[in-house]
């Protein structure tokens, strides 16, 4: 099972998606150079609607698209929000993650903060 940027956008937000991302990667139709800023969309994460994701393009020396960077964020307050997205930390995640499980979420026994272990729960190789 393979993850793309579809995957996890919601379904109100698909044909967008695809829109944006179609004109991203389109080469631009003047000749000059295209800076499409990057999109904002809505997550499709089970039980988190408060986080959604930033796609840009990234280009080379040569203008040609490279790869795309997804950031996850927090979902704006309105659909017409123009402000600049605020990427989701993983103290939000975990915070919110306890406050959606109903307060049953234990807190770490090693006492520490919550954020994420320096080693792996499983390896594979």
């Amino acid at each position: 099972c393979s993850m793309t940027i579809f995957n996890l956008t919601s379904r109100q937000d698909l044909q967008h998606a695809f829109d944006l991302i179609s004109q991203m990667i389109s080469p631009p139709t003047d000749g000059r150079q295209n800076n499409v800023k990057p999109c904002i969309l809505r997550g499709a994460m089970k039980n988190r609607n408060d986080l959604g994701l930033s796609v840009a393009l990234i280009k080379g020396d040569d203008s040609i698209a490279k790869c795309f960077c997804v950031t996850l964020i927090k979902n704006p307050a309105s659909p017409f929000d123009t402000s600049q997205p605020i990427p989701a930390t993983a103290d939000n995640i975990i915070q919110s993650t306890a406050a959606t499980a109903g307060g049953m979420m234990q807190p770490p026994k090693d006492g520490g903060s919550g954020s994420l272990k320096s080693s792996p729960a499983y390896t594979s190789g």
